[in-house]
């Protein structure tokens, strides 16, 4: 049962992740009914693992999950849909909003009534991750860590995709021992996985590929080839870019990582009065397709972590 829910969920997520995808490479926007959807598929294979799950007892199948258990998808439901709320911030001004602060209440009491109920058990562990990981995300998303928006809102969707880590028979190649994919799901779940494995990804994909594309064009200069590529300032506007050589107190700085602000024409009026014709610019990378083959490396390479244990 639980490779057949594992393929499931693969499937979903993989098709959902390679429109969203081709979404992010042509305009670096992704809907958010994407991501709703994707969420929505998510809790509805939750909810129909738990009432299929069953344990093998002395006196008989025991069902894993008892009807206290299924007060997380309350947490879970609030901070997924409170993402797409367009709201005031519950404390603004010296004034506190009281819906959401409400809602976050219910989350917060929904939690202590499961914990009371079932005590500290593994499931309970397992399914108090789902809702403790996205919050988790929320912050990365606000601390800068996780840049964008669409990545950020894919993280929390495929928290609920992935609650548990997935079975696939012999895979992944990294084997965990047993017993401890549970204990994985509750330390470093299985979405944190994902994003590792992006990162990685995108840290060695991106500047391997601008290294020989750089090379082949004949722009040898270090280390901006491993950052970006030269561009005509005419097509900065029309590409998803940032300059990477700015005007400042009046002569042309190189910067490796340049802020994310700013006004670019502004920019590109000023280098064309210094007589620049061509640019170094770094991409805007879309990071839902790195995150897209983490999924693929998570399942079939597993956690690499794990080898230092």
């Amino acid at each position: 049962m639980a490779d057949t829910f594992s393929v499931l969920r693969l499937g979903v997520a993989l098709a959902f992740m390679v429109a969203a995808s081709a979404m992010d490479w042509r305009t670096r926007r992704v809907p958010n009914r994407v991501w709703i959807a994707l969420g929505i598929a998510g809790m509805g294979f939750l909810v129909y693992e738990m009432i299929l799950s069953e344990t093998a007892s002395f006196f008989g199948p025991e069902r894993t999950y008892g009807p206290a258990h299924f007060l997380i998808f309350i947490p879970i439901a609030i901070i997924f849909f409170d993402t797409f709320w367009d709201r005031e911030p519950i404390y603004d001004d010296g004034k506190l909003n009281f819906l959401p602060l409400a809602l976050y209440c219910v989350a917060g009491v929904a939690i202590l009534a499961m914990v009371y109920v079932e005590g500290l058990t593994l499931e309970v562990g397992q399914l108090l991750s789902v809702p403790a990981v996205m919050s988790v995300f929320i912050l990365f998303y606000y601390l800068g860590i996780v840049r964008g928006g669409a990545d950020a809102k894919a993280l929390l969707a495929l928290s609920i995709m992935f609650p548990f880590y997935p079975v696939f028979g012999s895979l992944p190649w990294i084997s965990y021992p047993e017993g401890s994919a549970e204990v994985l799901q509750m330390t470093f779940p299985f979405t944190f996985l994902i994003l590792m494995n992006a990162a990685i990804l995108h840290a060695v994909a991106g500047p391997t590929l601008r290294f020989f594309r750089n090379l082949a064009r004949g722009d040898r200069s270090f280390p901006e080839m491993f950052l970006g590529y030269r561009m005509d300032i005419a097509d900065v506007p029309k590409r998803f870019v940032w300059p990477m050589e700015v005007v400042r107190d009046g002569e042309v700085v190189l910067m490796l990582f340049p802020k994310r602000t700013g006004d670019v024409k502004e920019e590109l009026a000023r280098l064309r009065e210094k007589g620049l014709e061509r640019i170094w610019v770094t991409p805007k990378d879309p990071f839902i397709i790195p995150m897209t083959l983490g999924i693929i490396f998570s399942v079939v390479v597993g956690n690499l972590v794990a080898l230092f244990f």
